[in-house]
């Protein structure tokens, strides 16, 4: 049994109208209690092939101003508030979680003196792999009585759903933002002969100059899209090799003439490597390959994904000077506008393994969307559903990412349904 604690951190602000459920007091500003929530209906997803049976929320309740006495807040299960639920959530065939997957240990909480937050609740739901998910359940929870206080109406009650969980809940979008790994154990991703790199990507444009980049090194191992002289939408791996005597790297590049990307749409793609030759798989469709043969004839023979360094202990790569390039997502290139060649879309699901997939791994059932981080040859696994924040956990090895600035995350559901 796998046991997963969700944690919704929640503002102390005033609570916004959930329209058609409650009394229109919004515009009070009067001390009232109010469950604290950035939004009413709090969803739990179930990971129902991870085998997760337990989750827990938790719930606080708040006031605008501290008052000199504590205040006992005392919440129900408000069953009679279901079809309140199913109209302002366009959700009709929700039905009531049962009573035996609530495993409420108290619905008793305080605000003590001075304070304008109670600590939180914790509310445990348990044996939630026993449910039938052909619909969602809610459970509505209301305030009933704070010591005597005033309770305001449009924050008395929040409706806690429990769903199926999507195979990914949540992505990154990186627009105007770049990561770079912050590594911890370098060896796996070193002078890789045969390797495969993996992403799922949704493009909401290709406005940049030439250039929008996925993920890997400038002038060395690179997926990205467009170049000069090509379409902004086309598909290409630039790789290059050094060359004894030469200054700069010897460049090869392969380009996917079809298909060209189309912004809003989820593609899969899958680079693999083998000792020098090069295959692209587009949604689990081979589309491009050839030999990695850089100007002046030479074969690319490996690749070390682990160039770069950081010189200033922040852990960010500086290529200055002729530094070495390092690996980046949503950046190639120095320039004075460091995201002149982001992308600008969201990402998911990116990985790098030490050999090269095979036509019916790539396309194996839900291999565009999962993958155990314990799979052979499997090196590096960043999902991008971190929720929040500035980094992205590194499944495999502990090589997480950091990036400029926080991710915009977005909830959605893939497969899309």
């Amino acid at each position: 049994m796998k046991y997963s604690r969700i944690w919704l951190f929640l503002s102390c602000l005033m609570p916004v109208v959930l329209s058609g459920c409650r009394n229109d007091d919004s515009n009070s500003f009067e001390n009232k209690v109010f469950i604290s929530a950035d939004s009413y209906e709090q969803t739990l997803r179930v990971q129902r092939d991870e085998n997760v049976s337990e989750m827990t929320y938790g719930l606080t309740v708040g006031m605008a101003k501290p008052l000199d006495h504590d205040i006992t807040v005392v919440l129900s299960m408000d069953k009679e508030l279901l079809d309140n639920y199913r109209h302002a959530f366009y959700n009709e065939d929700a039905q009531l979680l049962p009573d035996a997957n609530c495993n409420f240990s108290s619905l008793r909480t305080y605000i003590v003196a001075g304070s304008i937050s109670s600590e939180v609740l914790s509310l445990d739901f348990v044996d939630l792999d026993k449910l039938d998910y052909k619909t969602d359940y809610v459970m509505p929870l209301s305030i009933k009585d704070a010591s005597g206080e005033e309770i305001l109406q449009s924050g008395r009650t929040v409706y806690v759903v429990i769903k199926e969980a999507s195979l990914i809940n949540v992505v990154a979008d990186i627009n105007d933002n770049l990561a770079w790994v912050d590594w911890k154990d370098k060896a796996p991703l070193q002078n890789m002969e045969q390797f495969t790199m993996e992403a799922l990507i949704n493009a909401n444009s290709f406005t940049n100059e030439e250039i929008s980049t996925v993920m890997g090194i400038e002038d060395n191992f690179l997926i990205r899209i467009g170049d000069n002289l090509h379409p902004k939408n086309q598909l290409n791996i630039a790789y290059g090799k050094h060359i004894a005597g030469q200054e700069l790297n010897a460049r090869g590049s392969l380009f996917v003439e079809k298909p060209l990307l189309e912004t809003g749409q989820w593609y899969h793609l899958a680079v693999t490597f083998n000792k020098g030759y090069i295959k692209v798989y587009v949604d689990g469709d081979l589309v491009a390959e050839k030999q990695a043969s850089v100007e002046g004839g030479e074969v690319l023979e490996s690749v070390d994904f682990t160039t770069g360094e950081s010189i200033d202990g922040t852990g960010r790569p500086d290529e200055n000077g002729g530094r070495p390039r390092a690996f980046w997502f949503g950046y190639s290139y120095t320039t004075d506008d460091p995201t002149a060649r982001d992308f600008d879309g969201m990402i998911a699901e990116a990985r790098i393994w030490n050999r090269a997939l095979t036509a019916e791994e790539i396309n194996a059932e839900n291999h565009f969307y999962k993958v155990s981080p314990d799979s052979e040859g499997l090196v590096a696994y960043w999902k991008f559903n971190d929720e929040k924040g500035a980094s992205v956990t590194d499944h495999v090895n502990g090589n997480n990412l950091k990036a400029d600035h926080e991710f915009l995350w977005v909830s959605l559901e893939l497969p899309e349904k």
